[in-house]
């Protein structure tokens, strides 16, 4: 099985210069955040591999716009051709009450 892990940055490679020989081979894309949600939906239309994301802790647009096309698989496990997969979004907390940025305190009782 392939895997492409799409995260931070987009490839000019596979988008701007997009041939569908190059997502030919892919059974499963992953977005492992800080991506533009129209990015994510080239993917999810481009391909015939399903789309499945996490939100980084730049995403809080996802709420409003989310991927179409494409499966939030935040606090899930999903299983994709017999392999198990968690989705673990956002990050450490580094700016005090940012969304999608966490403590170790977060989610746990008092």
């Amino acid at each position: 099985m392939k895997i492409l892990v799409l995260a931070d940055h987009e490839s000019k490679s596979l988008y701007e210069f997009y041939t569908p020989e190059k997502l030919k081979d892919i059974d499963l894309i992953i977005s492992c955040g800080d991506l533009r949600a129209n990015y994510l939906t080239f993917f999810a239309t481009c391909s015939h591999a399903p789309v499945y994301y996490v939100r980084g802790n730049h995403d809080c647009q996802y709420d409003r716009c989310p991927p179409e096309g494409c499966v939030c698989i935040e606090d899930e496990i999903v299983t994709f051709n017999g392999v198990r997969i968690l989705g673990l979004g956002g990050s450490m907390e580094y700016i005090p009450g940012s969304p999608n940025q966490f403590t170790e305190k977060d989610g746990t009782e008092n």
